[in-house]
């Protein structure tokens, strides 16, 4: 993780206020190690609900150019009978499985 601060649980018990203070109003990610292993993450509310809510990870008109861009892709793929779509998927998988290098729709 990038610009993350690693404390171990030990740290973690003698700062938890501290620490608790870094990541609600600095924005800090500490990442815990317990054992000298990653255990946990600590992050703020608000990289949190990001988390949850990808709408809340851009803004309004972000949102929008990605899904108008996400249409055009779409726009892009032609239409299939789903039964058609299955058997390609599955001469493509039967394809990989026995080591065939096969071009779609071929």
């Amino acid at each position: 993780m990038l610009n993350t601060n690693i404390v171990s649980i030990d740290e973690l018990r003698s700062n938890l206020a501290d620490i608790i203070s870094r990541v609600t109003y600095a924005n800090d990610k500490v990442m815990v190690k317990k054992y000298n292993r990653e255990a946990a993450v600590l992050i703020s509310v608000d990289e949190y609900e990001k988390l949850l809510d990808p709408t809340k990870r851009l803004n309004e008109t972000e949102w929008k150019e990605k899904f108008r861009r996400l249409d055009e892709i779409r726009a892009r793929i032609p239409k299939m009978d789903s039964d058609e779509l299955d058997k390609i998927i599955d001469e493509e998988v039967a394809a990989v499985r026995a080591g065939k290098k096969k071009v779609l729709g071929e």
